[in-house]
């Protein structure tokens, strides 16, 4: 033992010697030339020293003061990378045991420039091989295996101060800087925890924006069995520019733990962590096939936040909702799977306000897309996130408004710009006139594959209220069909087909409609928003579907043609009573009463109305209506134009001695009331020809009476000379 301490002095004595020898006696400047030479023979590129070479012992080192290399040729003529100083050591003696162990190497004032010119070449390319995929393995897999003689790496640390990185893809017309980077790497060991810290700053031409970032963390390098850990890791980022929501944001992401096996190419994360303006979410992850094709799966929760607060941040305005407190409780959960060909949710969870949603969702394919999901909603009252009428709501005003004056200018001019911006592009620039307010986006659905359901239950929309809702969606070779749709509102049923049909040179829209049973009281009322007298049970149906043409409202409308049965029974209609209008008319006329007092009540109900409306190139023509109500009979006949909005429509009423609502017509009065229908359908007005419909012998027969029958019909005469209360009012409520 004695004797092998003494050999093994004597080896690292002579290492010794031999390290201060070669650092004395050996002048590492004069291969100057000579390195230069072979760099240019090997690469074609110019290695120039700027500084001296100084090597070092101890541990043996070397310290270069400044050195460039060149572009390769057609890149300019700015230097591929430039160092201002850089050291590096390494220790001897373990190099005996097959160990490597490099001292801490601190790089100063790198510059480094990585360009892609307008064929696609890459400045970097005869380091790295060819930039082709494809090519990359070829190369990987002809390359010939070479033994290993050294199975352990330690470095002491890596210290990068003040360097800069410029990449310029001119190919792309897009460029990006990283500036003031520092980095400090302690000490790497095999199996061994090193903390790492650094921060740099990060301009981009697209998009435009320029941030300041953070990161630190702790790493585990086991290159033996090619595992390796990532701990503890954070990175903040402070951003701002046209590019950044908002113009400006912080956004913060951790990761607790990564694991990444290389022999089994997985990676496992733990403890994600993501946050960004005044959102947060957390979740994890696993990858595999991390060098083929990754497969990756996991989880991610956000955390309950404001969408109000969000919206302001991102854009400046609160959401433009009806309700002010609308999106102010937004959480959400998911599971997802990504792959090369496939994305898959296969469940979420989710809810705005009061409402919950759930369901999944997979879109499959590479160039074509295939989506499948099933959405299902309850308690989600849609009107409240509808826009308010108005203008949208201005977010909270800043405190520091006076200091922000000219921000606040700014960020005006902004808004203005992108309004210009977007009334611009609303013109098609071939005419010059405004595009076309087109429905249907034909290329998309043209190309679309879908196939899905939505399912509700509570819900509310346009301030209808569906106690349960499914709505079954497909779309196949540029056919899009919605149903069959069910519904069940207002103690009926509704039931929908909606095909639309974009394979031809213009849209094709055909629906089937059937509606039972729905009360029409409460789905008035409810549809626009306030009270409604009229009430009864609504059906309708459409016996042969409606079909239309054309991309716009207006063309579709103009093209409308189908049948539209519809009927409305046992119901009442508000304003008048009929009953008390029809006995004041029989005592005016001197005839037998009806035999009934009338009420104080204001309404009359009514045994039906049906009717079917026959449309044609978008005019619908009513022929065959039929309303039965307490002492009145009406039948009418014309046309209601769905383009130009124009009523031109005529209502024969005729007053009947029953009280019922239907049954026959035995001793009628004989008193038949023509009422016109004309103008836009929004707004139309009545009015009757009564009189004429009597004759003058009939005015000079009942004398004085046709005066009280007048009366009843159109009502009396009021101070400020309208006339209300009569049976026209009644029936132009009706109507």
């Amino acid at each position: 033992m004695r004797y092998l301490v003494i050999i093994g002095g004597i080896v690292v004595s002579l290492f010794v010697i031999a390290a201060v020898l070669l650092a004395v006696m050996v002048d590492p400047n004069k291969y100057k030339g000579e390195i230069t030479r072979l760099v240019k023979e090997k690469t074609g590129r110019e290695l120039v020293f700027e500084g001296e070479v100084k090597l070092s012992f101890f541990p043996l080192g070397v310290r270069v003061g400044g050195v460039r290399l060149s572009n390769p040729p057609g890149f300019g003529d700015k230097p591929f990378t430039r160092i201002q100083s850089a050291s590096v050591s390494i220790n001897i003696l373990p190099l005996l045991a097959r160990r490597v162990e490099v001292g801490r190497v601190t790089v100063e004032g790198l510059e480094l420039q990585l360009l892609r010119d307008e064929q696609g070449r890459a400045s970097w390319a005869d380091f790295t091989g060819p930039d082709d995929p494809r090519k990359q393995a070829e190369a990987k897999k002809n390359a010939a295996p070479g033994p290993s003689s050294l199975t352990d790496l330690t470095l002491d640390g890596l210290v990068l101060k003040d360097a800069r990185i410029f990449w310029e893809d001119r190919q792309a017309g897009k460029s990006y800087v990283l500036g003031n980077l520092n980095l400090d790497v302690k000490a790497i060991q095999p199996g061994k925890p090193f903390d790492f810290a650094g921060r740099c700053s990060l301009e981009s031409s697209s998009p435009e924006l320029t941030a300041a970032v953070e990161l630190s963390g702790t790493g585990v390098l086991n290159q033996a069995d090619q595992r390796h850990l990532l701990t503890n890791f954070l990175a903040k980022i402070s951003a701002m520019g046209a590019g950044v929501p908002g113009g400006k944001g912080a956004f913060t992401l951790g990761l607790a733990e990564l694991k990444i096996d290389m022999a089994r190419q997985t990676a496992e994360g733990g403890g994600l962590t993501i946050g960004a303006y005044g959102a947060k979410a957390a979740g994890q992850f696993q990858v595999a096939n991390l060098g083929t094709e990754p497969d990756a799966m996991g989880r991610i929760e956000i955390a309950d936040f404001n969408g109000r607060e969000l919206s302001a941040a991102l854009t400046g305005l609160a959401p433009d909702t009806a309700d002010l407190a609308a999106y102010q409780h937004i959480r959400a959960a998911l599971e997802f799977r990504v792959g090369r060909g496939y994305t898959e949710i296969p469940v979420f969870s989710a809810s705005l306000d009061e409402a919950r949603m759930e369901g999944h969702l997979r879109v499959t394919g590479i160039e074509k897309k295939t989506v499948s999901f099933y959405v299902r909603v309850e308690g989600l009252d849609a009107d409240r996130f509808l826009p308010a009428a108005g203008e949208g709501v201005a977010a909270a005003p800043d405190k520091n408004a006076d200091k922000n004056a000219d921000k606040n200018v700014d960020k005006a001019a902004a808004q203005k710009a992108a309004a210009a911006a977007a009334a611009a592009a609303a013109i098609d620039p071939a005419t010059g006139q405004p595009k076309k307010d087109e429905l249907f986006p034909v290329a998309a659905l043209r190309s679309l594959s879908l196939d899905g359901q939505i399912s509700a239950e509570r819900c509310k929309l346009k301030g209808l209220h569906f106690a349960t809702l499914t709505l079954p969606v497909t779309a196949q070779n540029g056919v899009l069909e919605l149903g069959q749709a069910d519904a069940r509102l207002y103690d009926g049923v509704l039931k929908a087909t909606l095909r639309v049909d974009v394979q031809g040179a213009e849209p094709v829209v055909t629906l089937h409609l059937d509606v039972a049973g729905v009360q029409a009281g409460p789905l008035l009322s409810d549809l626009y928003g306030k009270p409604s007298g009229l009430s009864g049970l609504l059906s309708l149906n459409t016996s042969s579907p409606l079909v239309c043409h054309g991309n716009t409202a207006l063309a579709l409308k103009g093209a409308l043609l189908g049948r539209v049965p519809f009927s409305m029974a046992d119901g009442v209609f508000p304003g008048v009573n009929l009953l008390g209008a029809v006995t004041l008319v029989a005592q005016k006329a001197k005839q037998l009463t009806t035999g009934v007092e009338p009420g104080p009540e204001k309404s009359t109900r009514f045994g039906s109305i049906t009717g079917t409306a026959v449309i044609t190139g978008g005019v619908a023509a009513i022929n065959d209506l039929d309303v039965k109500a307490p002492f009145l009979r009406a039948e009418g006949e014309g046309t209601v134009n769905l383009v130009s909005k124009d009523v031109d429509y005529t209502i024969q009423a005729r007053l009947v001695p029953s009280a019922e609502g239907q049954g026959g017509s035995s001793g009628l009065l004989g008193l038949v009331v023509p009422i016109r229908v004309s103008g836009p359908y929004d707004n139309p007005s009545y009015g009757t020809a009564y009189m004429r419909a009597l004759g003058k012998g009939a005015l000079k027969a009942v004398g004085g009476v046709v005066e009280g029958v007048g009366n009843a019909i159109t009502g009396k005469k009021g101070k400020d000379g309208k006339r209300t209360g009569g049976l026209l009012e009644g029936v132009k409520k009706l109507f």
